[in-house]
């Protein structure tokens, strides 16, 4: 659709009378001015070329703007969408045709409090700062306009005014207040309305109000270059379920508060960043990353006037629709999102949005999948049959609150959704009926898939079962801290059971690895998926099944160079666009990479959680997307860009299986088990939380001809917190020492050893609240393998290295890997000096360097894989 210029010759007149301050509309208003401020840059702030397609988005709690990089966009100020197809244009004197901004967009900017994209002409240049306020319902554009002659900006939209999926309105019109200088929209009872305007415009391209149609609006902002040096250009979007007046006055405050709105927003920002965990690794990239996490994990909070504040699942473009990516709240990805969440520290939020799925819990005790922003304003909860059709989200949120209140140790809040927890948990009871203490799909509803054959005859699937195991595992605890005895007694009962049916029910001992799911007839569906890591990520299974299952799970079958595929390239139910039988998911990567670390394994892990880092910088700047091709390094057209679980799958693998944070707040302990790539140096990791107190962790490492040495220091503040740290020495190490301030202690049976920081000892009983403790760890011989570094790009195909095993056999180590048939890759150990063997598969492998070895798979078609023996070198 093309700009409408009709006005602009005789517009451009009106500059002589602006020159000389005369008022340029017919009410004879002044126009209201925005004095120019700095807009700083941020310490994580992004920037790169503009890329036609690619989503752009700039959201807080009440309002979004979802676009483009091109500077196309939907305003919606929830639960309304505005307008579609916002867009600018220029004119100035020298040109006959009209420039539409999206030819001229040249680099985007992107910092957690606005957006900037910067339009570029041989004649001109403007800078248009997109920013979404957190106390007002509505957006703010501030164009920073330079150019040495008058310039024409004109800014078109589409108007819409509509409640969010499945919500409508009728009887939606526009028409252009002229003393106001803005569009308003609104419809026949006047109880749902929008503004869209700008004190600098001066006329309009409008349409019969009854007419809303898709014809656009058009606004013609005329630009004097002496004032556009001293003000910006706002133009705002105001909207609501509300009296037209007051969103007048939002519209009004809007422009009049624009420094103050900023300011609150980059304030904000700078707190995030500022009071919740943070990384200081090798890789910066790594580190950026982690930084945008938690922005984004923040933006999922939206506030509806009707139904509250609690988490979306993902933002995108709606398009000609009222669904913009999956902008409305849902209950089990709010507690994928809450995991990571717990482990940054972002406690408020969190609490926040457990009491809001509490509000929604069906009198049955069941939790809400999901809850559409018009859900007010329709039978959404009666007649709909989405808010409750998964099973999975009882559990989850059984789960997400037993593990805010080991984080937290917050005793408030359980006591206050105790009600709450109990009718969940007799819910969950209703929905095991055959006595094997799991969860049923049939009773429940939908758990791990939605559409596709994988779900043929399902009785119950193996993520079902695993989550609700985990929140067995927590609900006797909550319990006995409720005081209890009844749920306390009964969940102690059905764990063991629920537990046992989950590791064998599932396991299918010739294949080595557990099954998607128990079918109706009582056979199982063999088909290899992502979906047993949920179990392995929370540590419920058998330590010989689980590692034996991860094995499988590590091959580029499952575990692509970008991903986990929710099913194995093998199946025949395969396909790469199939949304829940062959994309890659980061959601479900994270999992793989939780569970791999969580039985020890990061040389298979790594990589998934680093393909997460990869992508916050080659999509939408900042952002994750929902899932990706199966067969490239490619978001899918229709996925959602902006996908808060996806963000958790870098967040909760990197602090809880990297670093390996634990926090058992009720009890005055935490668990530290990091798992450090062996080619790190060093690492920090700053304000790890629990409870009040807070802790930073040092970590610095170092490799010699005889072993090594690596140093923990925990520097913590606040009450005193006793930490189980278990020691990470390579596969085969001998002679390994422990030292705490410098004397030496043993390991525990399960390899940890007690701490706490600032005591005199390891086991001191009188612990000053702020401590420093050193820990030492040595040894010698041992060997590690360091984890492949894959060298991602847009487009690409899945070709990467694998590390499928790797441990310590008699006089030497068997190291089992995976690569494409033709290629060779070269592989980094660290220990001992070894000499390497193959003695399984078409390879060749040698050394070449020190601690380095390059295995050469033979010329084929696909994958291939080989096992190595690799021996102390004489």
């Amino acid at each position: 659709m093309t700009l409408d210029h009709t006005p602009r010759v005789s517009l451009l007149m009106l500059f002589a009378t602006m020159a000389v301050g005369l008022p340029a509309n017919g009410s004879g208003q002044a126009a209201a001015g925005v004095p120019r401020f700095e807009i700083a840059s941020s310490p994580i702030e992004l920037t790169g070329p503009v890329r036609p397609g690619e989503y752009l988005g700039v959201t807080g709690p009440r309002s979004a703007w979802l676009g483009l990089e091109t500077g196309e966009a939907e305003l919606w100020v929830h639960p309304l969408k505005v307008g579609n197809h916002f867009r600018l244009g220029f004119s100035i004197p020298s040109y006959g045709a009209p420039i539409p901004a999206s030819t001229v967009a040249r680099t985007v900017r992107i910092r957690p409090e606005l957006a900037t994209i910067t339009y570029s002409h041989a004649a001109f240049q403007v800078r248009q700062h997109i920013l979404a306020p957190a106390g007002i319902p509505g957006l703010l554009i501030l164009l920073e306009v330079d150019s040495p002659e008058p310039l024409e900006v004109t800014a078109e939209f589409e108007p819409v005014l509509n409640y969010m999926w499945p919500g409508s309105i009728g009887g939606q019109y526009a028409y252009w207040d002229q003393g106001r200088r803005v569009f308003v929209l609104s419809e026949s009872l006047q109880e749902r309305n929008a503004v869209v305007g700008s004190p600098w415009a001066v006329n309009s391209v409008e349409h019969p109000a009854h007419q809303l149609g898709e014809a656009p609006r058009t606004m013609v902002i005329p630009v004097d270059p002496e004032r556009a040096r001293r003000e910006f250009i706002p133009i705002a979007v105001a909207g609501g379920t509300a009296p037209r007046e007051d969103v007048f006055a939002s519209y009004e405050r809007l422009i009049a508060e624009a420094r103050s709105l900023y300011d609150q927003k980059r304030a904000w920002a700078d707190s995030v960043l500022a009071s919740t965990a943070s990384i200081e690794s090798p890789d910066p990239r790594l580190d950026l990353a982690l930084e945008w996490a938690k922005i984004n994990l923040e933006e999922q909070r939206v506030c509806n006037p009707d139904l509250g504040c609690g988490f979306v699942a993902g933002w995108g473009l709606s398009r000609n629709g009222t669904r913009p990516g999956f902008g409305w709240f849902f209950g089990g990805d709010a507690a994928q999102t809450m995991f990571a969440m717990n482990a940054l520290g972002q406690w408020e939020l969190v609490a926040e949005e457990l009491a809001f799925l509490a509000k929604y819990q069906r009198e049955d005790g069941k939790i809400t999948h999901e809850i559409s922003q018009a859900a007010a304003r329709i039978p959404w909860f009666d007649v709909y049959p989405y808010a409750y059709y998964h099973a999975d989200t009882t559990p989850y949120w059984m789960v997400a609150l037993y593990e805010y209140w080991r984080a937290s140790g917050d005793d408030e809040l359980l006591r206050e959704l105790w009600p709450a927890y109990r009718r969940a948990w007799a819910w969950c009871l209703t929905a095991e009926t055959d006595g094997d203490g799991l969860l049923e799909n049939t009773v429940g509803g939908l758990a791990a898939i939605e559409v596709g054959g994988l779900a043929a005859a399902l009785h119950q699937d193996i993520y079902l079962a695993g989550v609700w195991v985990a929140a067995l595992e927590g609900t006797r605890v909550l319990a006995e801290r409720m005081g209890d005895a009844g749920i306390a007694d009964r969940a102690e009962e059905i764990a063991p059971r629920a537990r046992a049916s989950l590791d064998d029910a599932f396991w299918l001992e010739e294949a080595g690895y557990h099954a998607f799911g128990i079918l109706a007839d009582g056979s199982t569906n063999d088909n290899l998926t992502v979906w047993p890591a949920t179990a392995a990520a929370f540590g419920l299974f058998d330590e010989m099944r689980a590692k034996s299952t991860l094995v499988q799970l590590a091959g580029d079958r499952v575990s692509s160079d970008w991903g986990a595929h929710m099913l194995s390239t093998e199946s025949d139910l395969y396909h790469p666009l199939q949304y829940n039988m062959g994309t890659v998911w980061p959601f479900v990567t994270g999992y793989v990479s939780w569970g791999q670390y969580r039985y020890r394994r990061p040389w298979a892990g790594f990589h998934l959680m680093d393909a997460v880092k990869q992508m916050t910088f080659d999509w939408s700047l900042g952002r994750h997307p929902e899932l990706l091709s199966g067969t490239f390094y490619q978001p899918l057209d229709q996925t959602v860009p902006h996908q808060f679980f996806a963000t958790s799958a870098l967040v909760t693998p990197l602090l809880r299986g990297v670093i390996g944070w634990e926090p058992d707040a009720p009890l005055g302990r935490a668990r530290l088990a990091p798992q450090l790539p062996p080619d790190w140096p060093e690492v920090v990791v700053r304000r790890l939380r629990a409870g009040p107190t807070t802790t930073d962790v040092e970590i610095r490492q170092q490799w010699t001809a005889v072993g090594g040495e690596r140093r923990t220091t925990l520097t913590a503040t606040g009450p005193p917190l006793t930490f189980d740290f278990v020691p990470d020495v390579p596969a085969g190490a001998r002679d390994v020492s422990i030292q705490v301030n410098d004397v030496e202690v043993d390991r525990s049976p399960d390899g940890s050893i007690e701490v706490i920081p600032g005591g005199a000892t390891p086991a001191a009983a009188a612990t000053p609240s702020e401590g420093r403790t050193e820990i030492v760890v040595n040894w010698t011989d041992g060997l590690t393998v360091a984890p492949p570094r894959i060298d991602l790009r847009p487009g690409t195909r899945s070709v990467g290295l694998r590390i499928l095993d790797f441990r310590a056999e008699g006089e030497g180590w068997i190291l089992s890997v995976e690569g494409t048939a033709g290629l060779a890759y070269d592989i980094d150990l660290f220990g001992t000096s070894v000499s390497p063997a193959v003695t399984g598969g078409a390879a060749r492998v040698s050394n070449v360097g020190t601690g380095e070895i390059r295995v050469e798979f033979a010329e084929g078609d696909g994958r291939a894989a080989a096992t190595l023996r690799l021996v102390p070198t004489p």
